[in-house]
């Protein structure tokens, strides 16, 4: 014959409702900057289209859009004259960066109902996207 053993039901504590808050915490900050590694926290100035930027377009970008047809980021003519198929005017606006369609795709949730970029990633790290971000808002020089 099988004996029942009559338990107390257990008592946790304080301990696992606080683990518990903690990590939805953490997942919610986290969630929020999907797709993109958080920023170093360094404002960004004096960005080199040369130094800077073209290395990261040619890192990411270059090999899907690297043509002179639809949107082109081989280099600074091209990349300025391109026009993508969600945008009426160029994919870089010079001195606005939330307006043009280059800095917005890279967010983790672009405005036009597209993929983030590169689609699939790797996707650019957070200090990548400020560069981009500064550059555009610092006119989109060409040095």
């Amino acid at each position: 014959m099988t004996k029942l053993i009559k338990t107390k039901p257990m008592k946790f504590g304080l301990f696992p409702s606080l683990a518990i808050l903690l990590f939805l915490l953490v997942y919610s900050v986290t969630g929020c900057m999907t797709n993109v590694e958080e920023l170093s926290g360094v404002t960004q100035q004096d960005v080199s289209y040369s130094k800077d930027i073209q290395p990261i377009l040619n890192q990411y970008c270059v090999s899907c859009h690297g043509n002179e047809a639809g949107v082109a980021l081989n280099d600074y003519q091209t990349l300025m004259a391109s026009v993508g198929n969600k945008w009426i005017n160029q994919i870089v606006i010079p001195g606005s960066a939330t307006a043009s369609g280059l800095y917005d795709v890279l967010t983790s949730n672009p405005q036009k109902q597209i993929p983030q970029m590169p689609i699939g990633g790797p996707y650019l790290t957070g200090d990548e996207i400020e560069a981009i971000k500064a550059w555009i808002n610092e006119g989109a020089n060409d040095n």
